[in-house]
């Protein structure tokens, strides 16, 4: 599980564990960590929208500004990474779907040196699938 840890510091935590894939979409468990409130949902992405995903968090860690979100397709959970100044990079989002019976949003900031370990985990379940 270390290999899936997006960033970890402290009071904030952000892991993508992939579990399976089924056709063109590829399901993960989202585990997070905002202050004293924590959360797991499952996400299923299409390749298509995986692929895009991170030609936009590379563009992003290119130029340091932009903005790009991860969509859960089979409810209304989210996570949106947008650039800020100076390397920063804000991270904000919902983590289970407003029907479920439990939901979690999330907001911080982190370093952008935490994208690079997004792409290499979403590129190692796509070559997997």
């Amino acid at each position: 599980m270390v290999d899936n840890i997006i960033f970890n510091s402290g009071d904030k935590k952000l892991i993508i564990e992939p579990l399976y894939t089924v056709e063109d979409y590829l399901t993960f468990n989202i585990k997070i960590k905002s202050g004293e409130f924590s959360g797991t949902s499952s996400f299923c992405i299409s390749k298509e929208k995986i692929i895009e995903f991170i030609d936009s968090l590379s563009e992003m860690i290119d130029k340091l500004t932009g903005c790009c979100e991860l969509k859960d397709y089979d409810s209304d959970a989210y996570i949106v990474f947008e650039a800020l100044h100076l390397g920063h990079i804000s991270v904000h989002g919902q983590i289970g779907g407003s029907h479920q019976d439990h939901n979690i949003k999330l907001k911080y900031i982190i370093d952008q040196t935490a994208l690079n370990n997004i792409i290499k985990i979403l590129e190692k379940s796509l070559s997997s699938a």
